[in-house]
């Protein structure tokens, strides 16, 4: 065999152009369809970095409109204490927090709050300092925060001395008491998580089960399968559904693996097609290089034929052709990995987890693994068939062909005609599938979205509980911002909402029209969204009949919703929707319809909504903590941005909270053009789509608030 691989490498040293080809054409084939297996690894094969973190299962709650719905507190501490399948459970939210130091600006921060036991359960160990105690997660207990590495490294620069620090959160003291490890990081799952606090257990818990917030985890048991937990949950949503029929209904609970528990159908399709279209190209290349190889075949014909009269068995025969194929498919691969790394390298950049852009998308043992298969596959593929065909040639019909100057028989036009025809085939096959990904995606940027991304401009904005935990509080600020914001050079209208439609509405409810029964847990599911009266205004959405909210409405006004034309259609169908009124579960109130508004479609979500159904619910009487602000703008919506931030600062809180260090709210922009609106990628759902959650140190938020992390379009 040695013998062979020295011949072959002398024999394609003797034609540089030819191995120079084809180890370029066969490199490119393997360098694209490992770039593409790369990031199908990270995001559905990949392990968290977390010990035994195939038996992390994350618990979902599952209704008639969707498969991924958070849990309300009381349901979750029912799961929890029934749960026998699990060694440890643990209880996790989403959240959004304003951190503010001394004579710096306030930012905003991602954040998960734990149980107590979360950290444990994940079975990570800090890097510096200690995690939470058992009972850190208590109402009346010390505020306490751990810093993610991230957090540590981009913010305080990995200075040790961070530890004990008391930070200014929401406007209260919290103490850095640990650092996570950088292996901790699991953008997929936290998103880019900065902070991790207690999520504390407030004796409003067990009572709550509409205010569906709550996340819930567990570590199987040794032996117990994924399949296993699944089934006790089914028993245990049947058993909720039955004990509290109004709150859960048809509802039910499912288990799914952690690692890829926020990811959806339509990002699982798309991470499997990239490997098999640009293994579609390998193909076509080792198509191309078999070509190229029985061309060089035929033109050593004589030597083989000289070899075979000699004697040399037909084994003989192959093995230098394959000898040649599989230095070839050596090269090829090295120089492939080569490929494969820079196109990994060009796909995290350009992948956005969670708002932020950037992923690391390494080429780890089961990448190289499988760019090595695909060397030695391609080696087989485009060196068998040569090296079969110069093994079955006669020596004496050869040593004829090649005296009358012949160069190729009938089975050598054969193989020829065969390639071209499967390289032809699977080439159709390629552009047929680029043509359907481009007309799809063609149709996605120039469909009508029914608002208008041009000249808009959206931050998003939190504000602490602490310090408007009274709505009315939160209400004048919100009313005094507008204000501000409105007066800004260059903003023709200014709206607060949960907010824009970038890839989902966050909030939802289940709305029943009045005078029509159904049974509980069957009321059609709606996203319930409470917005500013400027909302339509600045969106550009069209007023189908009726009117918008006033702007002077007051909290004690009437209960009132505007709808969309979805809506509209389906519970009062060739009706006149204006004046009729919707039960809304949530509160369990009829609230009049005002207006009808055109449908909006969310402009970067490549999936179906979990409904079509939207409702609109005034501010005033739904104010947001977790908000999103937008502006119409006639100049650049990027130049009104730190214009935005200084309103927001110089916005007054509370009389009780006049006396303070340093500014208190931050503010996340987000400029929007039609541009980068339409043409914005829609990330696999690997990022949290964080429901809303109470702070801390607090009762639990409002049900209509929303997650504050900025989007980008």
């Amino acid at each position: 065999m040695l013998t062979d691989l020295r011949l072959a490498l002398r024999t394609l040293a003797k034609s540089p152009g030819f191995t120079a080809i084809a180890v370029l054409t066969l490199a490119l084939g393997i360098g694209l369809s490992t770039a593409a297996f790369s990031l199908t690894n990270v995001l559905l094969f990949r392990s968290l970095p977390y010990p035994e973190s195939e038996r992390l299962v994350r618990v979902f709650r599952t209704t008639p409109q969707s498969q991924t719905s958070s849990i309300a507190p009381g349901n979750a501490l029912d799961v929890r204490a029934a749960l026998t399948s699990f060694s440890q459970v643990g209880l996790f939210s989403y959240d959004s927090l304003s951190l503010a130091e001394p004579d710096q600006p306030a930012v905003q921060v991602n954040a998960v709050n734990f149980s107590a036991n979360f950290l444990n359960l994940l079975g990570v160990a800090p890097a510096h300092g200690r995690l939470f105690a058992p009972d850190e997660d208590q109402p009346g207990k010390s505020a306490v925060v751990v810093l993610t590495h991230r957090m540590w490294t981009r913010r305080f620069a990995a200075d040790p001395q961070v530890i004990g620090r008391t930070l200014r959160i929401n406007g209260e003291n919290a103490t850095v008491i640990g650092i996570l490890p950088a292996s901790f990081e699991a953008p997929l799952v936290w998103g880019p998580c900065d902070i991790v606090r207690p999520l504390t257990q407030q004796s409003t818990f067990p009572a709550d089960r509409t205010n569906a917030w709550m996340d819930i985890v567990g570590r199987l048991k040794p032996g117990v399968s994924l399949e296993q937990a699944h089934s006790e949950l089914r028993t245990i949503g049947a058993r909720l559904a039955q004990d509290y029929p109004k709150e859960n209904g048809s509802d039910s609970l499912r288990a799914a693996a952690l690692h890829d528990s926020n990811m959806d159908s339509v990002s699982r399709m798309i991470l499997w097609l990239m490997p098999v279209l640009s293994t579609m190209v390998l193909v076509i290349a080792c198509a191309n290089l078999a070509n190229l190889l029985l061309a060089r075949s035929l033109g050593r014909s004589r030597e083989f034929a000289i070899r075979s009269a000699l004697g040399a068995s037909r084994s003989q025969l192959m093995r230098p052709l394959l000898a040649e194929s599989f230095v070839l498919a050596v090269a090829a691969g090295l120089v492939g990995i080569l490929i494969a790394a820079w196109g990994s390298s060009l796909l995290g950049r350009n992948l956005n987890i969670n708002g932020e852009a950037g992923f690391p998308i390494p080429l780890d043992a089961r990448v190289l693994a499988f760019a090595g298969v695909s060397a030695l596959v391609s080696a087989l593929a485009f060196g068998l068939a040569p090296a079969w065909l110069a093994s079955r040639t006669s020596a004496a019909d050869s040593l004829k062909d090649s005296a009358r100057g012949s160069t190729a028989g009938r089975a050598h036009h054969r193989l020829k005609y065969t390639l071209v025809a499967a390289e032809l085939a699977f080439t159709l096959v390629l552009v047929g599938a680029a043509g359907a990904f481009a007309l799809g995606a063609r149709g996605f940027v120039a469909r009508d979205l029914g608002w208008n991304p041009d000249n808009l401009y959206s931050g998003s904005l939190v504000t602490p509980w602490n310090r408007y935990g009274d709505d009315e509080k939160l209400r004048t600020f919100q009313r005094d911002l507008l204000e501000r914001l409105a007066a800004i050079p260059g903003v023709t209208h200014a709206a607060i909402a949960s907010n824009i439609p970038l890839y989902n509405y966050y909030g939802s409810d289940n709305a029943t029209p009045e005078g029509q029964t159904f049974a509980p847990g069957q009321e059609p599911l709606v996203t319930s969204i409470p917005v500013s009266a400027d909302f339509f205004a600045v969106l550009g959405i069209p007023v189908r009949a009726g009117t918008v909210f006033p702007s002077d409405l007051r909290a004690d006004a009437r209960p009132m919703v505007i709808v969309n034309e979805t809506l509209a259609r389906r519970f009062w169908p060739g009706q006149d929707a204006v004046g009729k009124r919707l039960r809304m579960k949530e509160r369990d109130e009829l609230a009049e319809v005002v207006a009808v508004v055109g449908d909006v479609e969310m402009a970067a979500n490549l999936g179906s909504p979990g409904t079509r159904l939207q409702v609109y619910r005034p501010l005033v009487r739904f104010p947001l903590r977790y908000q999103s602000i937008i502006l119409r703008t006639s100049v650049p919506p990027a130049s009104v941005s730190e214009s935005v931030r200084r309103t927001a600062r110089r916005s007054p809180p509370p009389r009780r909270c006049a006396k303070r260090s340093g500014p208190w709210i931050p503010i996340s922009p987000s400029p929007t053009s039609a541009r980068s609106a339409r043409r914005s990628r829609t990330p696999p759902r690997c990022a949290p789509a964080a429901p809303c959650s109470p702070s801390s140190a607090s009762s639990p938020a409002s049900p209509s608030c929303s997650p504050a992390s900025g989007s980008t379009a």
